[in-house]
């Protein structure tokens, strides 16, 4: 059997189609090969929970690299997060590989294990001492003037909660293992 092929390749792009035309003209179908594709492994939405419990015990729940309300923890690794959870809204870097699923941001090391947890917070700096208590260290950031609330945990993790102003809605709640 003889196949004509009329093509006229008009962009960059219809030299895809053209190949997978041929692909399916020849009969390819090696669905197997296709099955072990490293994307298949994973989900291709989020079911990530980013819903922080921020009360007078988020503290002492949060000694051990958990953070109530949030389905990720201090030490999961990349794959163990993309198969549970899918493919994250943003992948990027900024210092170190980043995966942002509803907002939440999880930052990891060089062996691809989550270091650093960023949950989008909106709270005033008021109202996030008054609830979680206790006598952190506040003031303005050196480096970009922006107002910082830090409590030291036990097990050396850290909570920075980073506002652009003292008067803020709105912060970004960093949780690290140092």
């Amino acid at each position: 059997m003889v196949f004509g092929v009329n093509v006229m390749i008009a962009r960059s792009g219809s030299m895809l189609s053209f190949f997978l035309y041929i692909l399916i003209l020849s009969g390819y179908t090696d669905l197997d090969r296709i099955d072990q594709l490293e994307m298949n492994k994973y989900k291709f939405f989020s079911e990530l929970s980013c819903n922080l419990t921020i009360d007078s015990n988020l503290l002492d729940q949060s000694k051990s690299g958990q953070l109530p309300g949030v389905d990720v923890s201090i030490g999961m690794s990349k794959q163990e997060i993309l198969k549970t959870h899918g493919m994250p809204d943003t992948i990027g870097e900024m210092h170190a590989t980043y995966y942002k699923y509803n907002g939440c941001t999880f930052y990891f090391d060089s062996e691809d294990l989550v270091r650093v947890i960023d949950v989008d917070i909106h709270m005033t700096p008021t109202q996030i001492k008054e609830i979680l208590g206790g006598k952190p260290f506040e003031g303005l950031d050196g480096e970009d003037d922006s107002y910082l609330i830090t409590y030291v945990l036990e097990n050396d993790y850290r909570f920075y909660i980073d506002y652009g102003t003292e008067n803020s809605h709105e912060g970004v709640l960093r949780y690290k293992i140092n």
